[in-house]
């Protein structure tokens, strides 16, 4: 904690100034959120400050805390009254998700060590497993489009720019190949190495370390003063807003991307802008720009009664461009959230030099960093990505893991595990229910923090002021899955509704419920342990069962795996050219020895003392989202609604936390 005077001053009858001035750089930091009932007790004296990022979080005055940016502590009762008051009107309860989170583990269970691949080892285990693989609900894999279907889908594209109700081209046939219903092994490769690394307690293997951006300008949580503390701030001598952003122009030149900062820039009036526009032969229109001759005015959306739109002049010739970043330039193009009529400064600048915002920043790596676009108010790049929020024992490339171990990666060593096909047992017209419309899969990106993050465990951490977000020192939720649901309520049914919003709607030939699929996972040389952690993930207790395919917010892909394990004896099959031809191998008793060997070793180098990996209490976790039998009703595993304009029906409004899948059921 660094030392520091504290300096407080009557301003006006019981409102009180409080500035903080630090010893080591006698630099003077104001404090306006400083609340006690006898401020002026503490004047001029001593005290100690922590803070985190420049901001002051804590002061310590004579061994006594008397002030916390995160507590009530040192609140008059009147405020502490207000602050309780205020916390109890909101609305705790809690958010609702099709889809939930399976905790991150704290320590990951490494590997044993990875045999020579050119030879079979006797004390390894070599062979297949079969999979009966049925469908509780309907179950649906998009097919590949062939080559006429691509040129109707690039028709279609084209003819949605000028035209928005043209619907998107999706084939909906089921995924078969050579006319061959079937389920892909990579889509079983996929979701059962899932499996094994969250049984196995492994790192967190596959995510995309973006970074995300948000726009907090009327947010109920702590995001808004974040978002102020970047773009805007109110002085209340001026009555008016201090922008803290630039203006400039971007362009291209060979590979690279510049900004050159413009002279000035300020805002205008809607009706000024309109009469500019005007004069220079243009429409005003939304998400445009346009050249006035004395420099450009740039239109945003108009939202909630807009009356102001900017002008920036033009460039100014003494500054020297600034590069931007290859990072900032992929996380433009990676935010998928920003909105379609927003205009993509990097395809126009590739022309030439286009008007646009931006403000320059330091990220958690003391990088300085440039975030941009089209308006002042532009959304703006967290500090930190996704990865930054991954504890570093769960991402650490040195350490092999079970299921690293087992499926191999790109860098060192190949995987022990082939997934072929899984092929329907019956015919197209009895498998397949028909073309179907199912509802819009639309929901809660990993935007929505109080999903994604790990937040408090009571109402006062949880009020939207106090929840983390991807600035703050927290982790991810952990690996999302879907809930298992009756899979008869994710048809859309009101023909009105898909006349009036049919391009938002897709079409779908799912197989039914009830359809047989055979596959197969073929494996060379796993040991004890690992054979184990892979019929672990397979062989699900009584009454659990998996998710495959699209759809799985609405209900589908919910399916049984039966396995069935056969393994090879080499020494006969190499000593004997006719062993495992002339007749198939017996089938094996041995699965739930395996994954007992497999539980108990993970078991014990967690230290726990559960009887199975099923009794910890993160797996608990998982067993409650994979239980298809005690599902929660449809109503508490729905996505929450937001209706545009109309504030009252939006559920997402007062941010409330995602609660845990035990706390759900």
């Amino acid at each position: 904690m660094e030392k520091a005077i504290i300096f407080i001053k009557e301003v006006n009858k019981g409102k009180y100034s409080c500035n903080i001035q630090f010893k080591s750089s006698n630099k003077t930091m104001p404090l306006s959120d400083f609340k006690h009932s006898d401020p002026m007790s503490f004047n001029e004296k001593e005290v100690e400050v922590l803070r985190e990022k420049g901001q002051i979080m804590k002061i310590v005055c004579e061994g006594k805390e008397i002030y916390n940016k995160h507590s009530p502590k040192g609140l008059t009762k009147l405020q502490k009254a207000q602050r309780s008051a205020s916390i109890q009107n909101h609305n705790h309860s809690p958010a609702i998700a099709p889809y939930n989170f399976i905790p991150l583990n704290t320590k990951v269970v490494q590997a044993e060590r990875i045999p020579d691949f050119d030879i079979y080892h006797a004390d390894r285990f070599t062979g297949y497993i079969d999979l009966d693989i049925e469908s509780l609900t309907p179950l649906y894999i998009r097919d590949t489009l062939m080559d006429e279907e691509i040129k109707q889908r690039d028709e279609n594209d084209r003819q949605r720019q000028n035209d928005a109700t043209c619907s998107v081209y999706a084939n909906p046939d089921f995924f078969s190949p050579a006319g061959r219903l079937r389920i892909p092994g990579s889509s079983l490769r996929g979701m059962i190495r899932t499996m094994v690394e969250i049984t196995s307690y492994g790192k967190f293997g596959f995510y995309n370390d973006k970074r995300l951006y948000y726009r907090g300008l009327a947010d109920k949580s702590e995001l808004r003063i974040e978002y102020q503390k970047n773009m805007s701030s109110f002085d209340k001598n001026s009555n008016k807003n201090i922008y803290k952003m630039s203006a400039g122009y971007i362009f291209k030149k060979n590979l690279k991307y510049f900004i050159v900062p413009a002279k000035n820039y300020r805002q205008i009036t809607k009706d000024e802008a309109k009469k500019l526009i005007k004069e220079i032969g243009g429409k005003y229109k939304e998400f445009r720009f346009y050249d006035v001759k004395t420099g450009f005015i740039v239109v945003s959306g108009d939202m909630n009664n807009k009356k102001r739109d900017w002008f920036i002049e033009y460039k100014d010739t003494d500054q020297k461009p600034i590069e931007i970043n290859r990072k900032d330039i992929q996380d433009y193009r990676d935010d998928i959230n920003r909105n379609k009529d927003v205009p993509n400064l990097l395809e126009l600048s590739r022309k030439g030099e286009v008007p646009c915002f931006y403000t320059r920043y330091f990220d958690n790596k003391s990088i300085q960093r440039v975030s941009f676009g089209h308006t002042g108010m532009f959304r703006l790049a967290y500090r930190q990505t996704i990865g930054d929020h991954i504890p570093a024992n769960l991402k650490d490339e040195q350490i092999i893991d079970i299921a690293g171990a087992i499926f191999g990666n790109e860098k060192t060593f190949a995987g022990r595990v082939f997934f072929e096909d899984a092929f329907c047992s019956s015919s197209k017209e009895d498998a397949l229910m028909g073309e179907r419309t199912p509802n819009i899969l639309a929901g809660p990106k990993p935007t929505t923090f109080q999903h994604y993050l790990e937040q408090g465990s009571n109402n006062l951490e949880n009020h939207p002021k106090n929840l983390a977000h991807y600035n703050s020192n927290t982790n991810i939720r952990g690996y999302k899955l879907y809930w298992h649901k009756g899979g008869n309520e994710w048809e859309q049914q009101n023909q009105q509704e898909l006349r009036e919003h049919q391009s938002q709607y897709t079409k779908i030939n799912p197989v039914k419920e009830g359809v047989m699929f055979k596959g197969r996972i073929r494996f060379e040389n796993l040991s004890e342990i690992e054979l184990g952690a892979l019929l672990f993930a397979i062989d699900l207790p009584e009454g659990l069962a998996h998710k495959l395919g699209m759809g799985k917010p609405l209900g589908l892909g919910s399916v049984r795996i039966t396995p069935k394990l056969y393994i090879s004896d080499r020494s006969s099959r190499y000593s004997d050219l006719s062993t495992e031809w002339a007749e198939p191998i017996e089938e094996s008793s041995d699965i739930d020895k395996f994954k007992k060997a497999f539980s108990d070793y993970v078991i014990k180098k967690l230290g726990e003392t559960a009887n199975t990996l099923w009794e910890t209490k993160r797996l608990g976790e998982l067993r409650i989202m994979l239980d298809f039998i005690s599902k929660p009703s449809n109503n508490s595993t729905r996505y929450m609604k937001i209706e545009a304009g109309n504030n009252k029906d939006n559920e997402f409004k007062n941010r409330n936390v995602l609660p845990r899948p035990s706390e759900v059921r």
